[in-house]
Order: C-alpha cells, then sequence, then structure tokens
C-alpha cells in the first residue's frame, strides 16, 4: 500500500507583499490610461503579469512511501508534478524529529540539506538522513503519523517518533 502526504508551502510574506504592490501599480497604471495617454498601460499589464505570477501559482511538496521506497515531488498549481528524488530506505540512515540527537551529527558542513516542508512555523518537521552515491544529504520534510507508521512497519530501528506529552 502507498502512503502519501500532501504539503502546501506558504507564500513568503516578500512574496505576498509584492504581490500587493504590484496589484496596486497594475490597477492605479490602469486607471491613469483611461484617463490619460501616455506608457501607462504597458505598466499595467506588466505589473499584472507578475501579480499573476506571484500571488497565482500554488507550490506543494508530495512525499510517498511505497515498498521500500521514499520518494519526493513537487506539484504546481495542482496540476503540474516534478519529481524531486526517489531513495531506497536501505540508504536512509535515520528519519527523526527535527533537532533530535540522533540527527544532529549531521547538522554539519557538508551535508547537503534539502527542505521540502511547508514554511509553516506553528508546524514540527522531520528530519531523514541518508547516504546516496557517497554523499550525505539531510531532507527535511513533514510527514504524518499514517506516512511514518508505513515506514515503521518494515523499518522500525529507522524511524524515531516525536514523543506525545499530555
Amino acid at each position: 500500500m502507498e502512503v502519501y502526504v500532501l504539503v502546501p508551502v506558504r507564500k513568503t510574506v516578500g512574496a505576498k507583499v509584492v504581490g500587493t504592490l504590484m496589484l496596486v501599480l497594475a490597477v492605479v497604471s490602469l486607471l491613469a490610461a483611461c484617463l490619460t495617454r501616455g506608457i501607462t498601460l504597458p505598466v499595467a499589464l506588466v505589473c499584472g503579469i507578475v501579480w499573476f505570477v506571484l500571488m497565482g501559482n500554488s507550490k506543494e511538496f508530495e512525499y510517498s512511501y511505497f515498498d521500500g521506497e521514499v520518494r519526493f515531488a513537487k506539484v504546481l498549481n495542482k496540476n503540474r508534478r516534478k519529481s524531486l528524488g526517489s531513495y531506497p530506505m536501505d540508504d536512509v540512515i535515520q528519519i527523526a524529529p527535527a533537532g533530535d540527537r540522533s540527527v544532529s551529527q549531521y547538522e554539519r558542513e557538508g551535508v547537503k540539506v534539502i527542505d521540502y516542508t511547508s514554511h509553516d512555523k506553528d508546524t514540527a518537521y522531520y528530519d531523514m538522513v541518508l547516504k546516496k552515491e557517497g554523499e550525505t544529504l539531510l531532507i527535511k520534510f513533514e510527514p504524518d503519523d499514517k506516512y511514518l507508521e508505513a515506514v515503521e512497519f518494515k523499518y522500525r530501528q529507522k524511524v524515531i517518533r516525536r514523543s506525545t506529552q499530555a
């Protein structure tokens, strides 16, 4: 059985500010183009296009686990899917909550860090450490309980779960 998690990525504050500014500039330029003759119509079109690109796009990360393989993909605008990587569990050293002592030794120079999180400050994420072709990777991601249970079924020794406190 394949298990997957879909995590929407939050837009950064900078993208939101620039997008809002572009929308305001587009509206002002369009109004100015209606009232006067000049170069304001192309400015309105450019600002409108920039706004559409910044605010109209959505990005999600998809994590899937199937038959001893962990896969990552990026989904753009809910219709375009791009594979980001596929890793056999034999290459995985540890999956643990971010900041756990078992993975903290890998958070150093020379380790390639890949971030597949939502960038939501209130959401806790996990680190997955793996060795692939002599390179050590640290992948940050946000698996749910069902995903972790599926991985633990066969690879219990490689997964450290976040402790639940009452």
